[in-house]
């Protein structure tokens, strides 16, 4: 046990302490004094130090203090505004709103808020009063905010949702424009079976056919469209989709502008999401005509060529690719637009207009490709695409050949269906093939008919008005584990069908079908 200290060791210990706490003292004195005369500094640096603008004023509009931020929107600097009335830096356009605006914080004790445009900026103001010790308005506080790149980034949510519904319109339309097709294709397959082998009937035939095929295509196109950003590569001949491309965006153009075309018969092929590729050419040749201001031209040429590594930019690898070139003779752009053009949200008044720039170079990239951009002022502009390419175009087919189903069906099938005309013509297509039908108009009616009728297998549209195919197929399988369901939509594969054929549906055919398509896809269903 330690002996217990003297009253000397005591003594000295508590002078130790006091000597300390003296030294505590005088340094924090040096410290309070050492803020006071630099509290000054420690606070500009603090006020500099945000990116906001930040203004203290009279009432009248002298300036007390103003940061950097500020005074560099101002294009002064802060020394030259500080003791100066605010109203003489502003432009006069502004001046009687601003002072108005000062007037209601002074009168009505409470703050306001306002938005302006300043040139590509936007910018978002808060006034605050500062009160005395009795209540009154004796100094502003002024906080302004660049908030540019928030409103690009809710124009961009916006342009994302209107896509988004329109997408979501494309997909019915296209359903809706598939169950009509579904009774024209459908009816002249049945015609071709039946009329006699006569030049001038199978000749008229062929044109309708041609001619409903075309829509049949362009229903494809909505669809794709509706499926959003989804990537859905395919092989490609690039020929025939610029074609294509093109007949479809001729009618956008000015009527003083005329589109040229240089596409040879020998263009590889290529792999690409064709719905997202045609964005790219819309969003290409539709810049191009706004940056050609009076008389002039288009012009889209492509060449097979073979790129060496010095030649690549990004994930692009050396090998064949098809060079996709759309040259305009519109105004051109000087090298700093050029170089930023790729930016997200950056825009001229042409560039960016549809689908952006920066969207552009995204899908082109996403490709394994590339795209520069060579311009000038008054010299035009020329887009230049690089896509990964492999093998020759594939030859055109020579005609459409007449229906011819493959040997008679057998067995009994339901048919699932709500619209009446394509009941009608699915009935009676299935019905030349061979097969007994049962049809069923509700989701509710297939369910009753299951459990009572012997059926082989079920063709089951997606929309009915009752329930949904999705919610149908499970009950249907519940009643007859054994049964076979092929899928029949006018909307495409990646819809709702796909999650009836991950259930374990056993086909899928699409509206508008051939006789020789459905005959073909039940005999498939049928015989695994």
């Amino acid at each position: 046990m330690d002996p217990e200290p003297t009253y000397d060791e005591l003594t000295r210990k508590v002078a130790r302490l006091e000597n300390d706490l003296l030294q505590c003292r005088n340094v924090l004195k040096r410290l309070k004094q050492d803020l006071a005369e630099n509290a000054e500094g420690m606070l500009q640096v603090m006020f500099d130090a945000s990116h906001d603008n930040v203004l203290l004023l009279d009432p009248d509009g002298t300036v007390l203090a103003i940061n950097a931020a500020a005074a560099k929107g101002l294009r002064k600097a802060p020394d030259e505004i500080v003791g100066g009335n605010i109203y003489n830096f502003l432009t006069q356009r502004v001046v009687d709103a601003r002072r108005a605006q000062a007037l209601k914080v002074v009168t009505e004790k409470q703050p306001i808020s306002f938005s302006e445009k300043r040139q590509s900026r936007a910018l978002e103001w808060h006034i605050y009063p500062v009160f005395d010790d009795d209540g009154g308005v004796v100094k502003l506080a002024v906080f302004g905010q660049d908030i540019t790149g928030r409103k690009n980034l809710e124009k961009q949510l916006q342009e994302a949702r209107k896509m988004d519904a329109l997408g979501t319109l494309a997909g019915g339309i296209a359903h809706q424009f598939n169950n009509a097709l579904t009774g024209i294709t459908g009816n002249i397959g049945l015609l071709e079976m039946d009329l006699p082998d006569d030049h001038n009937f199978t000749g008229n035939i062929k044109d309708m056919k041609a001619s409903a095929h075309k829509m049949v295509h362009l229903t494809k196109q909505l669809l794709a469209y509706a499926q959003g950003g989804r990537y859905h590569l395919q092989t490609t001949p690039i020929r025939e989709f610029l074609v294509d491309t093109l007949a479809l965006l001729e009618h956008t153009l000015k009527p003083s502008v005329r589109l040229e075309t240089d596409l040879p018969l020998d263009l590889m092929q290529v792999k690409a999401d064709r719905t997202q590729m045609q964005m790219v050419i819309s969003a290409i040749v539709a810049n191009a005509n706004e940056a050609i201001e009076q008389d002039g031209r288009i012009r889209v040429s492509a060449r097979n060529v073979a790129l060496d590594e010095a030649s690549c930019q990004g994930e692009m690898r050396p090998g064949p690719y098809v060079h996709v070139s759309v040259s305009d003779d519109g105004k051109g752009m000087a090298e700093e637009t050029r170089n930023r053009i790729f930016e997200p949200f950056f825009t001229t008044h042409f560039i960016g207009r549809g689908l952006g720039m920066a969207a552009v170079y995204g899908i082109v990239t996403n490709h394994s490709g590339g795209i520069t951009v060579a311009s000038q002022p008054g010299q035009g502009t020329r887009v230049h695409l690089f896509l990964p390419a492999f093998g020759k175009q594939e030859p055109a087919e020579a005609g459409i050949i007449q229906e011819q189903a493959t040997g008679p069906g057998k067995g009994t099938v339901l048919l699932i269906e709500d619209e009446a005309d394509v009941m009608e013509i699915t009935h009676a297509s299935l019905k030349r093939l061979g097969y007994t039908v049962i049809e069923a108009a509700t989701g509710e009616e297939a369910i009753q008919k299951v459990h009572t009728e012997p059926i082989d297998v079920a063709l089951l549209d997606i929309k009915l008005p009752d329930m949904g195919g999705a919610q149908v197929y499970p009950l249907l399988m519940e009643a007859r584990p054994e049964l076979k369901v092929i899928v029949f939509s006018g909307y495409s594969l990646d819809s709702p069908a796909r999650e009836i054929l991950d259930a374990g549906a056993n086909g899928f055919i699409q509206k508008p079908f051939s006789i020789k398509g459905l005959a073909e896809k039940m005999k498939e269903v049928l015989e695994k």
